[in-house]
């Protein structure tokens, strides 16, 4: 009978060690914390049990953020994946054009978060808007919350573009060849081929970018931070730029609990749906 090794496990110790460390220690003091009263210093003062949640959710500005946090979710998820699957779809077939085509794509991989909010509100900006002058429009850009959330939502998909091109794009070029092969010699048509065959075989990657950019509207902060600070009059939050105004503008540590205790329980429902909806793609 083979001898079992051990020692295999302390291969796994330091990553363990530190996730629990830097992750899972600092979740469990941080939903203790949300049961409490905390003083400044981080020392637990009285038990409050649910009323730092009851606290929240009468806040009418975190409720503002919650609903514009569902309104980018709803409207930036599905356009940020059709936008990006389009783009691959475009470039999915190997040529010289498409190579130039796929490294335009790559051009937002270039530019860092803070550089690019910074040219789209400049780009955006309210009172000499580059987008206005060309074309002859009238819009008050960032001081207006429909467009305001429009801009925001642009910046996320230009912010997210390259990287789900890329995984759409790999996915694309890993189909079997025999595959298309078998359906060109049955006579299926471009159309039959695309929507029957090659969109089949990349779901597990839509559905991946989809969760991706549904995280990444969760916890959006620094585009809105830079783009709009809230504005105006606090209409454009998301709940993570409520967390960063009361945890370090206005150092409410009950508040800071609370928030980042939601923001983890939701990220983890997200990732066990996810989870269950690709075991159930691969039993079927």
């Amino acid at each position: 009978m083979k001898k079992y090794d051990h020692r295999a496990y302390l291969y796994i110790l330091i990553p363990v060690v530190l996730t629990f460390t830097f992750s899972y220690f600092p979740f469990l003091k941080s939903f203790a914390s949300s049961f409490f009263t905390v003083g400044r210093n981080g020392e637990f003062t009285s038990f409050v049990a649910f009323d730092n949640y009851k606290s929240l959710f009468s806040n009418q500005y975190f409720i503002s953020s919650v609903k514009t946090t569902l309104l980018l979710a709803v409207i930036f998820v599905p356009l940020n994946t059709i936008v990006t699957l389009l783009a691959a779809t475009l470039v999915r077939r190997e040529s010289r054009f498409n190579e130039i085509i796929g490294s335009i794509y790559f051009i937002p991989l270039a530019f860092s978060l803070s550089l690019s909010a910074l040219l789209f509100k400049q780009i955006f900006s309210p009172s000499n808007s580059i987008i206005n002058r060309i074309f002859s429009l009238d819009i008050v850009w960032l001081n207006d919350r429909t467009s305001a959330i429009f801009t925001i939502m642009i910046l996320c998909i230009f912010l997210d573009f390259a990287l789900d091109y890329i995984l759409l794009l790999s996915s694309f070029r890993h189909i079997e060849r025999n595959i298309i092969e078998a359906s060109l010699i049955d006579g299926a048509n471009e159309a039959e081929r695309y929507f029957l065959i090659e969109l089949p075989q990349i779901a597990s990657t839509i559905l991946m970018t989809a969760f991706i950019a549904l995280k990444d509207v969760l916890l959006i902060s620094a585009p809105i931070m830079l783009l709009t600070e809230g504005g105006p009059f606090r209409s454009t939050e998301s709940v993570m730029f409520y967390y960063y105004v009361e945890a370090f503008r206005g150092s409410n540590r009950a508040a800071e609990s609370t928030i980042s205790t939601i923001v983890v329980l939701c990220s983890a429902v997200l990732l066990l749906l996810y989870s269950a909806l690709q075991r159930r793609r691969h039993h079927a």
